[in-house]
């Protein structure tokens, strides 16, 4: 007896194709960085909803994620306008080459307050040297650091003039290298600070080159 063969039609169920929790978990992350960074978006004048920004939010574990597109705009900004004496902390991200601010909270623990209080007091001396004037160290306001083969200070300190008593607040550039330590610059905190440029806008704000 000959076999006979037939089509069976069988129908096909459609198949439901749900996202893994790990990826629910990220997009839900990715949702939470926007509304957060949307205050610096705000600040900086980007869009609150920016599709150009990186996904690339991975990191291993410890990691500091890198810095968003909206902070880093923010972050030149200031160091534009400030010669990098004022910025935000943006600790909570990474950067290379980034200007950061000293201490926690902005308070500035005693062994390094006594060594940024050295530094000023070999910028002022500059400035009195430089500028025929005789004003006396009196206290650090703020510091920022920075790692530029060595570490560059960014000092915010006060020092009071002997003839007039009067206290001024000054900013000064000292760099620490190997073996030496050198101000590169002093200046009278400006009453209104334009935007002066700085060499410092040069951050790798990505870990790629």
């Amino acid at each position: 007896m000959a076999a006979v063969s037939a089509d069976v039609f069988v129908p096909r169920l459609e198949e439901k194709h749900e996202e893994p929790p790990e990826k629910k978990q990220k997009k839900t992350d990715e949702e939470r960085q926007e509304e957060e960074d949307a205050p610096n978006r705000e600040k900086v004048g980007l869009p609150l909803d920016d599709d150009d920004d990186d996904d690339d939010d991975d990191c291993f574990p410890g990691e500091l994620p890198e810095m968003t597109r909206a902070e880093c705009f923010l972050y030149h900004q200031q160091v534009n306008e400030s010669g990098g004496f004022d910025v935000d902390d943006f600790s909570h991200s990474f950067a290379c080459g980034r200007i950061e601010t000293m201490g926690f909270e902005g308070v500035i623990d005693d062994a390094d307050k006594k060594k940024l209080g050295e530094y000023s007091m070999k910028a002022i001396h500059k400035y009195n040297t430089d500028e025929k004037k005789n004003f006396t160290f009196k206290e650090v306001v703020k510091a920022n650091v920075q790692c530029v083969a060595g570490l560059m200070y960014y000092i915010t300190f006060k020092a009071e003039d002997a003839s007039t008593a009067t206290i001024e607040t000054f900013q000064a550039k000292v760099w620490r290298g190997i073996g030496f330590v050198e101000v590169t610059s002093i200046r009278v905190k400006p009453i209104s600070i334009s935007k002066q440029g700085n060499e410092d806008l040069a951050i790798c704000c990505s870990r790629s080159s």
